[in-house]
């Protein structure tokens, strides 16, 4: 039987010739390399300070009294306005108006809340208007 010789490919051939370097160098080094230095893990905590001041901290919880209707169930309804004062009152509401599609106006049931300046329902602190009304 004859032998049969196999040509290879650049491809393999390129391969082979950058291999043969480090091959060489592996060869030459003595044996297996050395165990690395055992390092020491540390593990620190980090600590988060949320400010307190400009905004409320999102991992206490709310008191009693913070809860009620959120900002976007709420309509303002009216302002009785009681001059220079400042006993002015926001009148809010969770109801409102239902337009049907054929074209009537129904209520809808809700609560109504008559609130002054600088207090809070839910999510919403009524603020003073900075307009001045003549």
């Amino acid at each position: 039987m004859g032998r049969r010789t196999r040509r290879l490919g650049p491809a393999a051939a390129l391969a082979a010739m950058l291999a043969l370097p480090a091959a060489l160098a592996a060869q030459q080094s003595g044996g297996p390399p050395a165990p690395a230095a055992e390092t020491e893990l540390v593990f620190e905590r980090e600590v988060f300070q949320y400010p307190s001041f400009p905004r409320m901290n999102p991992f206490v919880p709310l008191d009693a009294g913070a809860g009620g209707p959120r900002f976007e169930q709420l309509s303002l309804i009216g302002v009785v306005y009681a001059g220079p004062g400042g006993r002015s009152v926001a009148v809010l509401s969770t109801g409102g108006v239902t337009v049907n599609q054929d074209g009537t106006i129904s209520p809808r049931a809700g609560e109504a809340f008559y609130m002054r300046a600088g207090e809070r329902l839910g999510n919403v602190t009524i603020v003073k208007s900075a307009r001045t009304w003549s």
